[in-house]
């Protein structure tokens, strides 16, 4: 298990990574579109996507509990 501190440590990580994820894959959007690269395209939405996905994963936990832990 993992403590509190960890679980912030590991969201900081994942917003870090997510958000310079999300700057290099719009950088290579931009710049691979005046190339007409597909692949760099695909590889920036790929990018973008991944970013994404982690900033969203790495907010609080926003499910209202109806349980208490202790009820558990």
């Amino acid at each position: 298990m993992v403590d509190s501190r960890g679980k912030s440590v590991g969201r900081y990580l994942m917003r870090l990574v997510g958000g310079v994820a999300v700057i290099f894959g719009l950088l290579g959007i931009f710049s691979t579109l005046a190339e007409g690269n597909l692949f760099g395209i695909v590889f920036s939405l790929v990018l973008v996507g991944g970013g994404v996905f982690l900033l969203k994963r790495s907010g609080g936990d926003r499910r209202t509990e109806s349980v208490p832990h202790a009820a558990r």
